[in-house]
This record gives C-alpha cells, structure tokens and sequence, in this order.
C-alpha cells in the first residue's frame, strides 16, 4: 500500500489536515554516518530503511504535505525499526512544506515515547506559536504570543524511557475552549484530562515544525510515531476511534 492510499482514522470527522503514519512516508538519502546513500534512496514504504540511518522526508496520509528535509544531517531524527523517528539530544526536528493554520476549532494527537521532558517542543511555528512540555507534570501552549496556556497536573506525571508511547491531546472547541488529554504511557492513562485549569484562546495557530518549539529550538527527544492534525473538535468518542487505530 502506498502512502497516498491510506485511509484516515475513521471516523474522520471534520477536516484531516495532516496525518503523519509511523512507518510510512518516510525516505533517507543519508547512511547513519551522514555519508551519501550510493542508490536507491531508502524508503519506509520498501522497508529497505536501515535503522539510525537520517529521515530525510515524511510524508503525510495522501503523500502531499511533507515533513522537510533538514540541511545539517545532525537536525534530522534517525530511522528506528517500525518506523519510528527518534530523535536525539541534538538539535533534530521536521519542518512542514507548507503551513498548518488553525483559525478556529482543531484537534491534535501526537503520540510519542520520550527520553526527556524539559522544555521539549511537540509542534510548533515561532516562539509565539507552540505547543511543549516543560516539566514532567506541565504543558505549555502559546497561540500568536501571550499569554501561556499552561496543563499543569499536581500528581499525575509524564514517565521518561518507559515500555508504553503516549498520546498527547490538544483541542480548541467552537468557543475558543481548550483542553488537553493523555492516553497511555506506563501509567495506563485512559483519555485523562491533563490540568484543572480553564484555558481560552481563539488566536490563529500556525505550525511549521513538527517535533520542536520552531526551527531547533526546544526540540524533542525520544520517539515519535504519528502525528494528526484536524480542523475539528473530537469528542470522546471520535478520540478513542483514533487512539484505536493508532495504538
């Protein structure tokens, strides 16, 4: 099956903006030691992609918008079997080809399993618009600038080199509302509400990089699997259909 044959997550409410699939879409033209691969270009589609070798590019599920290549081979996550991206304690990170804007409602999952959790960029478009961790226990989202929308739990915690991937959350309703949920991890988590504080902003997100705040800064470290965007509110319903089918 070839990347643009896909399906999405069913059932794909609302608008499916990017779907980034864990072992799909991705391509190399490096070997692990930066050098210049003879030919073909690897790809996870013909599952000749060696492992630790730099993902050049990644597809989304209809084989169109693209997670870029980097130019400095240390600022691109390496391949892992299965299809994972890891990403390392330099300064890896994919940046879209094109913009992702979300002006009003928007739903988003990443699902990842990490090594670090300080200050550790999700997505992201400048230092005005992102969405990181910034401890263990605490999120912080920024939508074209001030003010910081913070998901901070007291007890709850975010586990480092664990067994389990996580699924990570973020959504905005009609009303500007948003909230944020985890799935997974060695903890077992089931759609748990991350913070107990109201958050609101109806600012227009924009996002051009994927695993970091923007550019090289924040960026994450450990694996990512798959990353989905939609113009759209989940309810819990829709969120558990794609925890299902990503899991």
């Amino acid at each position: 099956m070839n990347s643009g044959d896909i399906p999405p997550p069913q059932p794909p409410t609302g608008d499916l903006r990017v779907f980034y699939k864990k072992n799909t879409g991705m391509t190399g033209d490096l070997e692990a030691d930066c050098t210049t691969v003879p030919s073909p270009t690897y790809s996870s589609d013909d599952s000749n992609f060696p492992n630790n070798a730099p993902i050049s590019a990644w597809k989304d599920f209809n084989g169109s918008a693209n997670a870029a290549i980097q130019a400095t081979c240390t600022d691109r996550p390496l391949y892992q079997t299965g299809g994972k991206a890891h990403f390392d304690s330099h300064t890896p990170h994919f940046n879209t080809t094109s913009d992702i804007t979300l002006t009003d409602e928007f739903t988003m999952y990443i699902k990842v399993n990490l090594d670090g959790t300080s200050n550790k960029g999700l997505i992201g478009g400048a230092s005005t618009n992102f969405w990181r961790l910034s401890t263990n226990k605490e999120f912080r989202l920024r939508i074209a600038g001030t003010p910081n929308n913070l998901f901070t739990e007291v007890t709850n915690t975010i586990t480092t080199n664990g067994k389990n991937d996580y699924v990570f959350v973020l959504q905005r309703n009609s009303g500007s509302q948003l909230s944020m949920h985890v799935q997974g991890g060695d903890e077992g988590y089931v759609d748990q509400v991350w913070g107990s504080t109201a958050q609101e902003d109806s600012d227009t997100m924009v996002i051009k990089s994927i695993g970091a705040s923007y550019g090289t800064t924040q960026t994450l470290e450990g694996e990512l699997s798959d990353v989905l965007i939609y113009g759209a509110d989940h309810t819990p319903a829709e969120r558990l259909q794609v925890y299902n089918y990503i899991s």
